[in-house]
């Protein structure tokens, strides 16, 4: 077996079982413990929801019996009849209304003025009367404050027929406390426990201490909608969790230690040769192709020592190539830059000016030849110059606002060539990450659009707005034209990123925008404008969005 393999099996098979015995263990415990009390909570609160339902229900059938009673739609003794339904201990006042909503009796805990004003009060439009006189059902109104007390009552009121028909109701008021429909909140309450009852913002019960890690679950009163909450305090469950923590500190302590004797043992015999190999390509990275690193101790370095040899002398054959190349662009740079530019511009003058001085025709027009296609060589000397200060000693790309840019390449556009219809539509300002060369390529684009367009009035748009593809943010350009279109051949040269002797571009003009838009992160596209021309889309990134993601990976 490889000494590699063997060492991953080694320190793959220890650390698993030992970390995850350890681990596993307390992650266990910890889950058993945590659910045991989830589930003792749920049933508690759900028992207690189902336990006040229950007390409710008693209290309405109460109600219900005594309202079905022959004596209740005696309306002429509902005094004495309501004597006898207050002997009931859990309320304390009832009344008799009639159908058409009158109070006709009163009786209970109140004192006589209110009584004499309630009697014969219309209270047709109350809750407690309306339902139970028009549905016929036995209902039970949401808690409110009793007047001037912090005590919530609850009304529960039940239809009064006589030979089939409603003719009154019998509503009863109940305070909401452990004495009534609460009667089996306060026994649950304990040092480690607590339970609240409360519906909409009304607490109904408020738990007499704060637990400061609570494991609590909610259940809902059927007839009422009230809520229920029991909590209970997880802090036995938590001291047990810290002793089980030791102990799987203690036993990870344990496993650190092998894996550290292990380690060390693996660095005495490959892992220092692991380090030989990376400081072999660091010298590498520094140009020093001779190195050698001394690696040995098993057959995998051998190889590596002498793939790293063949890998030196490629890399070395390489560099000579490279620093030929350069040499030779170094000076084909320089010429296209300088000394063609300028002697060209001699040319051209001299052409100028054969062509204003000749009264000859036919020297006229040679002469003119001559100055169009030097100027033409005069341009692609400055997208050459261009296409070189974008590119020496270049940074990465910068924040650079695109509508400004837009703006003065169309200013150009428009003082070059007059006669072109330009238009142009941007939003506010917009900024995009970009290389400071990316005013040059919108330039350019523009100027195509225009110069190469056979139309007596060439019409040119720019249009810079804000696009989503597949879910990622993008600052678009999109320069659209009238003319003949890109032909095919010139987008195959950027599609494949190189030039062929049956395949080439016809200048720098693309190739310029090319590589701004690639060093820029972005995008470029080509498509067809209806009914004719094209239309050259360069997405960029948003500043903000470039920003964000830089520092994200730098996190």
């Amino acid at each position: 077996m490889k000494v590699r393999t063997k060492f991953a099996v080694l320190m793959v098979v220890v650390t698993l079982v030992l970390s995850g015995v350890v681990y596993g263990q307390l992650e266990l415990a910890k889950s058993r413990s945590v659910s045991q009390i989830q589930e003792n909570v749920d049933q508690t609160a759900g028992q207690t929801a189902e336990q006040i339902d229950a007390q409710i229900r008693q209290e309405k059938n109460y109600v219900g019996f005594y309202a079905s009673r022959p004596a209740a739609s005696n309306f002429s003794r509902s005094g004495q009849f309501l004597e006898q339904f207050l002997t009931n201990p859990h309320v304390f006042a009832g009344q008799v209304v009639a159908a058409n909503g009158t109070v006709v009796g009163f009786r209970g805990d109140v004192t006589d003025e209110i009584r004499r004003e309630t009697v014969g009060e219309d209270l047709g439009n109350r809750t407690y009367v309306r339902r139970p006189a028009r549905a016929g059902e036995i209902h039970v109104t949401d808690p409110e404050r009793a007047n001037g007390t912090d005590q919530y009552i609850v009304v529960i009121s039940a239809p009064i027929f006589e030979d089939g028909e409603i003719v009154g109701v019998l509503a009863a008021a109940l305070p909401v406390n452990e004495f009534t429909v609460l009667t089996m909140v306060k026994p649950l309450e304990t040092d480690v426990r607590t339970v609240s009852v409360w519906t909409d913002d009304r607490v109904l019960h408020a738990p007499q201490s704060a637990l400061t890690d609570p494991v609590s679950s909610t259940a809902t009163v059927d007839s009422t909608g009230w809520t229920v909450r029991v909590s209970r305090d997880r802090s036995a469950l938590a001291a047990r969790l810290r002793e089980m923590a030791l102990l799987q500190a203690a036993s990870l302590a344990l496993v650190l230690s092998l894996v550290v004797g292990l380690a060390v043992w693996e660095y005495n015999v490959n892992i220092r040769q692991a380090q030989k190999l990376l400081d072999g390509f660091g010298a590498l990275r520094e140009g020093d192709y001779d190195h050698e690193p001394d690696l040995s101790s098993g057959e995998e370095w051998h190889q590596l020592r002498d793939g790293f040899a063949d890998l030196a002398d490629a890399l070395a054959e390489r560099e000579t190539e490279l620093r030929e190349r350069e040499q030779r662009l170094q000076v084909f740079n320089r010429v296209l830059r300088h000394n063609l530019r300028n002697d060209m511009t001699v040319v051209v003058n001299y052409a100028e000016f054969v062509a204003e001085e000749s009264d000859d025709a036919a020297i006229r027009d040679a002469a003119e030849k001559i100055a169009s296609h030097g100027w033409n060589l005069v341009d692609m000397s400055e997208k050459a110059r261009r296409v070189g200060a974008g590119g020496d000693g270049a940074t990465g790309p910068v924040e650079v606002d695109v509508v400004s840019t837009v703006t003065d390449a169309v200013a150009e556009v428009r003082d070059d060539y007059p006669d072109a219809d330009v238009s142009v539509e941007t939003g506010d300002e917009q900024a995009v990450r970009a290389v400071p060369a990316l005013d040059a390529a919108v330039e350019n684009v523009c100027e195509n659009a225009v110069e190469h367009n056979d139309a007596h009035a060439p019409e040119m748009s720019v249009t810079v707005e804000s696009i989503t593809d597949d879910g990622e943010e993008w600052v678009r350009v999109a320069v659209t034209d009238d003319g003949p279109g890109i032909p095919d051949h010139e987008r195959a040269v950027l599609t494949e990123g190189e030039e062929t002797a049956l395949e080439h571009g016809s200048g720098l003009g693309l190739w310029l925008v090319h590589w701004v838009v690639e060093r820029s992160d972005g995008r470029l596209s080509f498509a067809e404008n209806d009914p004719s021309g094209s239309v050259v889309r360069m997405d960029l990134k948003p500043a903000d969005g470039a920003d964000e993601a830089a520092e994200t990976d730098g996190n």
